[in-house]
């Protein structure tokens, strides 16, 4: 049996050395990226469906999750690579994590040259030029499914030319050359793959969370999104296009966790609402005793309410979805295809079947005063559970993105986060900061969940952590002062694209000064 742990001890010996030593990588979080870790930390699928597509007989695979190494994620790295003394290494990415990626990299290769070193996740699918760094040797773009098999077994053998595979950026001398975007047919059968290999999370497994549900396991039902809103970018890696996995598939998934909590993380689990149903009844059929959280979109869920009559009987908790606003006006500008009306309807659907609403919204760059204590009197008149409150960001790989790059004031890919402004807005920055905070803390409401589940005295403890997340936002306008990093980032290289393929990306560097 293969051992998958992030301990660095006797990994490199014996027969371990024999086989080729994978290190997959997820990026920590950056101080000036305020929200993500306080929530939620939830396992990386992406990494547990490489590893399951790999011969464990050839392939040693570990994990190094940075998120939870807070103290010291650079020197964690160094141990592990110490340690584990890997051949190759392989980050995921979101576009935040873009500049620290490249930073860590430039690590791994000062540590070895001789390691291979890769990029893949949600930006380099949008904007895989981004990391045409000198110290990056392939990058991984879309859905690695087709050919993450091929690219291993050809490093295992000492061969590195992949311009024949799909989804694959290759360094060249001074430019890299890009085979065009993986992008997976709607025929290719999801139910194929094998399932992930949660092995590879080792010490880590346990220190999943979502909230106050610790620990929770991750589960991937679905890929891509069927809705097409214009200020998201999460549909468009594999070109809109939405596939999902079988409700035989999932139950027999189900089955096999041994966690309480479970996070579908499907972009709009809802989407196919058959499906749902089927998976929903399943769930029931077989006995399935869990508590579960998906996202939604409102309309879904106020169109189909025995959908959620059903899910509420199973162990379905909360709910998260994207009301973006409390005005019709503000959504249509967004392109999002519904209504507050909708958005209200599903609200109470949940609340009558007893199941927490997680309301996600957007603070427009246009907000003064008035615009803010609108939206909490909204939050607040609908005793929203839990609300997550973002600031509206052009995100790379939308309209809006390419029409406003021009006037984005910050480009270091450490704002990208949705917690901080990168376009000018109606208030000066330190009034928008200010009541952006006040906004968030008006907009909470006693967390009687998490309180019945850890008890008063526990959750009084923890509230200084609360109130620290406050003022950080509160007095987030210190960001701005000056770069989120001190060190420079080697020049981005030319990117190439061969006649007759069509990529992801044919600019060199859409995020442009990180450096």
């Amino acid at each position: 049996m293969v051992q998958h742990n992030s301990c660095c001890d006797s990994a490199c010996e014996g027969e371990n050395m024999n086989r080729f030593r994978l290190l997959f990588v997820t990026p920590p979080y950056h101080p000036y990226n305020l929200a993500d870790e306080k929530t939620y930390v939830v396992e990386p699928i992406q990494f547990e469906v490489l590893a399951s597509l790999l011969d464990e007989t050839k392939f040693d695979v570990q994990l190094l999750d940075l998120r939870l190494e807070r103290r010291n994620p650079l020197g964690a790295l160094k141990r592990m690579l110490q340690g584990f003394r890997p051949n190759a290494v392989g980050f995921t990415s979101w576009t935040m994590h873009v500049a620290s990626v490249r930073r860590y990299l430039a690590h791994v290769k000062q540590f070895d040259a001789s390691i291979v070193t890769m990029v893949g996740g949600h930006h380099a699918g949008i904007t895989p030029s981004d990391f045409a760094d000198p110290n990056i040797d392939y990058i991984m773009m879309g859905e690695s499914y087709l050919s993450f098999r091929q690219f291993m077994e050809r490093l295992q053998a000492g061969i590195r030319d992949v311009s024949d595979l799909d989804g694959m950026a290759y360094r060249s001398g001074d430019e890299f050359i890009s085979t065009g975007p993986s992008v997976i047919s709607r025929q290719f059968d999801l139910n194929q793959l094998p399932f992930p290999n949660r092995n590879i999370l080792g010490k880590y497994k346990k220190r999943y969370y979502h909230l106050w549900w610790k620990p929770i396991a991750s589960l991937r039902t679905g890929m891509g999104c069927p809705s097409r809103c214009g200020f998201c970018n999460l549909w468009r890696p594999n070109r809109g296009k939405y596939l999902t996995w079988s409700p035989d598939y999932v139950i027999e998934y189900l089955q096999r966790l041994e966690e309480k909590y479970v996070l579908f993380v499907d972009d709009h689990f809802f989407g196919d609402v058959r499906r749902a149903y089927a998976i929903g009844e399943a769930i029931q059929k077989a006995g399935i005793k869990k508590q579960y959280c998906l996202y939604s979109r409102s309309d879904a869920i106020a169109k189909h309410p025995e959908l959620v009559e059903l899910w509420a009987k199973i162990g379905l908790k909360r709910v998260r979805m994207g009301l973006e606003s409390y005005s019709d006006v503000e959504l249509d500008g967004l392109t999002k295809c519904n209504s507050v009306e909708n958005n209200d309807t599903a609200i109470q659907t949940l609340k009558k079947h007893g199941v927490y609403t997680e309301g996600l919204f957007m603070v427009g760059l246009d907000y003064k005063a008035k615009e803010f204590n609108e939206l909490a009197e909204y939050i607040r008149s609908r005793k929203i559970e839990v609300p997550n409150i973002t600031v509206y960001t052009p995100m790379p790989g939308t309209e809006e993105f390419s029409r406003t790059r021009d006037q984005m004031l910050f480009t270091d890919s450490e704002y990208f986060d949705f917690q901080h402004m990168v376009l000018p807005t109606k208030l000066d920055r330190k009034t928008f900061c200010h009541l952006y905070g006040r906004l968030l803390l008006k907009a909470q409401r006693p967390p009687l969940e998490q309180i019945g589940l850890i008890g008063l005295p526990r959750f009084l403890q923890r509230m200084p952590s609360f109130w620290r997340y406050f003022f950080s936002v509160y007095s987030s306008h210190r960001h701005y002062r000056r770069p989120p990093h001190e060190e420079k980032l080697q020049p981005t290289l030319a990117w190439r694209q061969p006649k007759g393929r069509t990529g992801a990306s044919t600019e060199s560097g859409e995020l442009v000064t990180i450096h």
